[in-house]
C-alpha cells in the first residue's frame, strides 16, 4: 500500500512523465549515482521524476533541486574531503556502513563487533540519536520543501505502526530524507504526520515500484549494491543466518528491479568502506554505466512516444 495519494504531485507530472529515475541505497557508493546523472544530463535524457531510497534520496533531492550533475558531484566530494566530515566519527560510520538495504543484519552485527554499544539496542530506540543523522542531511540539503524542487521528487518510507509503505511528496524535504535514511536499529523512527517512519530500503532497495505507479514512459533503475561475497565455510551459526538473509535481500531486489525498463549497475565491486580513497572511481563507474545505458533509454523513449502520439496507451 502506498499513501498518501497526493493529487498536486500527480498534477506536477501531468501527462508528460517521460523518464522516471529510481535511485537505490548503498552508502558512499551513492557517488556512482552522481556519475549516472552526469551522463543522462549530458545526453539530454528528459528526467521528469526522481524517487530515491536512503543515500539515493539524498542524491536525488540534491539533483531535483539543482539539476547539475557536475555541480552536485563537486559539492559532495568537497564535503567528503572536508575537516567537518573527517573529524566527525559518526559521519564516517554513516557513509562506511555496509549494504544495509540488502544486508541489514550483517551490517548491524558488524557494527556491534566494531564496539558500538550493544546495550543501546535494548535500552534505547536506536544506537544513534536522530539529530546526528539530521546534521549530515543539513550539511548537504537546504531547508526547503518538495514543491521547491525543479524536478518532481518523492521519498519512500515504511510506517512501522502498521507496515504501510509511504511515499512522501510534500512538506519538509529534510524531514523526509531523515525518515528515508533512518536505518532500523541505527536510528530511531521519525514521527511524521502521526506516522512512525523508517528507511524503506530493507524491503525496497531500489524504489522501482514507487516510480511505476506514476506510469512513466521509461523507468530507469540505478542499482549500486555491491557484488555478492560467496560463503566458503560456516564457522558459527550466525554466519549461516547472515548468508541466508543476504540471499533473501538480493531476491527482493531482483523482484523490484524486474519492474524497471532499464537497470543501470555501476561497477562498485567489493569496495571496502574503510577505504575512503578513489571517490572519483565511484563517480566514473556511474558515468561509464550511464553511457552504456543511454542508447537503450533513448530507443525506448522514442518508440513509446510514437505510441502516445498515435493515441495508444500500450507500453
Amino acid at each position: 500500500m502506498v499513501q498518501p495519494n497526493d493529487p498536486e504531485f500527480a498534477a506536477r507530472l501531468n501527462k508528460n512523465n517521460k523518464v522516471a529515475l529510481a535511485l537505490g541505497g548503498g552508502g558512499v557508493r551513492g557517488l556512482a549515482h552522481m556519475g549516472v546523472l552526469q551522463t543522462l544530463e549530458r545526453d539530454q535524457v528528459p528526467i521528469t521524476l526522481i524517487v530515491g531510497t536512503s543515500i539515493g534520496s539524498i542524491v536525488g533531492a540534491a539533483y531535483a533541486l539543482h539539476p547539475d550533475g557536475l555541480e552536485i558531484t563537486r559539492r559532495a566530494l568537497a564535503f567528503l574531503r572536508s575537516s567537518a566530515f573527517k573529524d566527525n566519527p559518526f559521519k564516517k560510520v554513516l557513509f562506511h556502513s555496509e549494504d544495509v538495504e540488502q544486508n541489514f543484519f550483517r551490517s548491524l552485527f558488524m557494527s556491534i563487533k566494531k564496539s558500538y554499544v550493544f546495550s543501546s539496542l535494548i535500552r534505547k530506540p536506536a544506537i544513534f540519536p536522530s539529530d546526528q543523522l539530521f546534521e549530515v542531511i543539513c550539511d548537504l540539503i537546504p531547508d526547503v520543501e518538495f514543491k521547491d524542487t525543479q524536478i518532481p521528487f518523492a521519498v519512500p518510507a515504511i510506517d512501522i505502526r502498521n507496515g504501510n509503505e509511504i511515499l512522501i511528496t510534500q512538506g519538509s524535504l529534510r524531514k523526509a530524507l531523515l525518515a528515508s535514511c533512518s536505518l532500523p536499529g541505527f536510528f530511531p523512527p521519525v514521527e511524521y504526520d502521526g506516522m512512525l517512519l523508517m528507511d524503506a530500503g530493507v524491503i525496497s532497495p531500489v524504489p522501482v515500484s514507487f516510480c511505476r505507479r506514476y506510469h512513466p514512459k521509461v523507468l530507469v533503475a540505478v542499482d549500486i549494491t555491491n557484488q555478492f561475497e560467496p560463503v566458503t565455510k560456516v564457522g558459527i551459526g550466525l554466519e549461516a543466518i547472515l548468508a541466508v538473509e543476504a540471499i533473501a535481500g538480493r531476491r527482493i531486489n531482483q523482484v523490484e528491479l524486474s519492474q524497471a525498463d532499464v537497470v543501470i549497475r555501476p561497477e562498485v565491486g567489493y569496495k571496502a568502506w574503510s577505504d575512503f580513497s578513489d571517490f572519483e572511481q565511484l563517480v566514473d563507474g556511474g558515468v561509464q554505466a550511464g553511457k552504456a545505458a543511454v542508447a537503450k533509454v533513448r530507443a525506448l523513449l522514442s518508440r513509446r512516444a510514437l505510441f502516445w502520439k498515435s493515441g495508444s496507451a500500450s507500453i
